[in-house]
This record gives C-alpha cells, structure tokens and sequence, in this order.
C-alpha cells in the first residue's frame, strides 16, 4: 500500500494555463506591451518549449526565464526589455493560486486518512512558493520538492532519488502523481517508481504508467480500492 503520495503541481492541482494566462495579461498591462488574444498563445507555446529543454537538460532556468520573452518579443514583432518582462511576470505569477474543484477536499481527505503527501514540481522556488502560500495548500504537505531549489528537474533521476533520501521513504510505499507524461511518468519510470498518470485530455502514449485516471476526482477512489488488494 502506498504511504507516500508525490503530488505535482501544475496541472495537477493546480490551473497552470490559467495562472499563465493572468500573470501574463497583468504584466503586460504594468509594461504597456500590447497584447491580443494570439499574444497569449505565442507566449504559452514559447513557454512550453523552454520548459521542455529545460526539463531535458538544455536550458538552465535563468536562461528559460529570458528566453520565453526574447522568443515572444520575435514572434510577435514587439520591442521590449525581456528582463523586466521576465521579473514582473514571476511577480504576478507567484500570486496566482487557482485550484481545481476537487483539490482541497481531495487534500484534506487524503491527510486525514494518513498518507504523507508531498510537492513534487519543476517551477522558480520563489513563484512556486507563493502559489502554495496564496492558497494555503502548504499546510498538506510534508516536503515541497521544488526543482530550482533541488537543483535538478523532472524527469531526471536526481529530482526523484532527492526525494527519497530527503523522505526516507522506502520505493514500494511512493507513488508519483501528476499530468505530465515526459516529467512526472517518465521520471517515475526511469527510476522504477510507481506513478498515475492523470490524462485529463485522453493522450495515447506509449509509456506505461502504473495506473491511469482522466481526473484528480478519480485519484481517491483509486487509492482506496487499492487498500482492499
């Protein structure tokens, strides 16, 4: 049975693509860029690219905080300081902190019933922490596991061996919960770890997760069932 739940953030039980979306939409406003609504997609698929070399290693996270706004600035056509772009949307996106429905009941009910649980997340310390902060999530959890802190980013084996020397926790008790196949599924695989995947968009993939769910409603029933094995 498993005792300790390794939980992602984003997109897990957190609305990244929203916070994304507010956190840009106020940073452009303080810096009077001129957005539109294809503005936001430019940025979200910039975005998305450097955190995948990120995550494989290429881009360290200072060059991935400059780089989404230098690629944005081009595709876009604008003329603006990438630096300060880059600061004020950190600032506004620590701030951002929306919830799934079914998160907290989902925490409070699986703290209540003993599990350990803690943050597994690639992110910027300071952004991530003031999400959890904002949002009072940080009372859950244990251990938050948080890339640039640990120095080491999902899907790499560092981010997770990090996690069980800091938890002590034995393999067979883990579990690594999370919606992304190529950081929280592979990464847990790599290093034989047991994971659920959450395919809230019904992905195929041929990666084989331990379990998979299509929503974080269905993570407890899951667990539950099983106990009863």
């Amino acid at each position: 049975m498993y005792r300790h739940l390794f939980l992602d953030l984003d997109g897990t039980l957190m609305d990244f693509r929203e916070a994304e979306r507010r956190a840009f939409t106020l940073m452009a406003g303080q810096l009077e860029i001129p957005i539109d609504e294809d503005s936001h997609l430019l940025f979200a698929r910039g975005n998305r690219a450097c955190w995948k070399e990120h995550e494989e290693g290429r881009l360290s996270i200072e060059e991935l905080s400059l780089k989404r706004f230098i690629l944005f600035g081009e595709s876009g056509g604008l003329s603006f300081d990438p630096e300060s772009a880059s600061s004020v949307y950190e600032d506004h996106l620590g701030r951002q902190a929306i919830l799934y429905p079914e998160t907290l009941p989902l925490l409070t009910l699986l703290k209540d019933e003993g599990y350990r649980l803690h943050i597994a997340s690639n992110g910027i310390g300071r952004v991530q922490r003031g999400r959890l902060e904002a949002s009072n999530l940080g009372r859950f959890f244990d251990h938050l596991f948080i890339s640039t802190e640990i120095g080491v980013s999902k899907p790499r084996p560092g981010f997770f061996e990090h996690m069980l020397r800091t938890t002590g926790a034995k393999m067979r008790e883990c579990v690594m919960i999370g919606d992304s196949l190529s950081s929280d599924i592979q990464g847990a695989l790599d290093v034989h770890m047991d994971c659920i995947w959450i395919n809230a968009e019904h992905q195929e993939t041929s990666l084989e997760p331990t379990y998979t769910i299509t929503s974080l409603s269905e993570l407890h029933p899951l667990l539950d069932s099983l106990k009863k094995e």
